[in-house]
């Protein structure tokens, strides 16, 4: 199945390196790059009707509208309209409320560390095929 990961994250390098491992692995994967979660929430509208799985990565901390802001604003946008809806949190948080807070929302799948390891984006390419 088709792959479409929004990656959203402040850091540039970041963002670079995850859309590299993911090409990496699976160069049919689709990737779009936002800095932040307005943008975020903008690219994943026009997601909408995708026949594609949707992939979510985003960080927590951002300036604009952080992850938090983000999460909080997706009861907006028709979740149900995606064929397949996936989000993970990437965050270098280490605050055990953070981790607390991002699993409080059931659209969040899990919350995994920066630095991403490949094994951790295999999980994460390969999350349909689990659940």
């Amino acid at each position: 199945m088709n792959k479409t990961v929004l990656i959203v994250d402040d850091d540039p390098i970041v963002r670079f390196i995850i859309q590299t491992m993911i090409h990496n692995l699976d160069s049919s994967v689709n990737c779009f790059q936002c800095d932040n979660g307005e943008e975020g929430l903008t690219v994943l509208e026009t997601l909408q009707s995708s026949t594609h799985t949707v992939v979510v990565l985003l960080d927590i901390n951002m300036p604009v509208l952080n992850g938090w802001g983000f999460l909080d604003s997706l009861p907006k946008i028709n979740l149900d309209s995606f064929n397949r809806f996936r989000l993970y949190i990437v965050t270098s948080s280490t605050d055990e409320s953070d981790k607390v807070k991002a699993h409080s929302y059931p659209v969040v799948k899990k919350l995994y560390h920066k630095p991403l390891s490949k094994q951790d984006i295999k999980e994460i390419l390969n999350s349909d095929e689990l659940s």
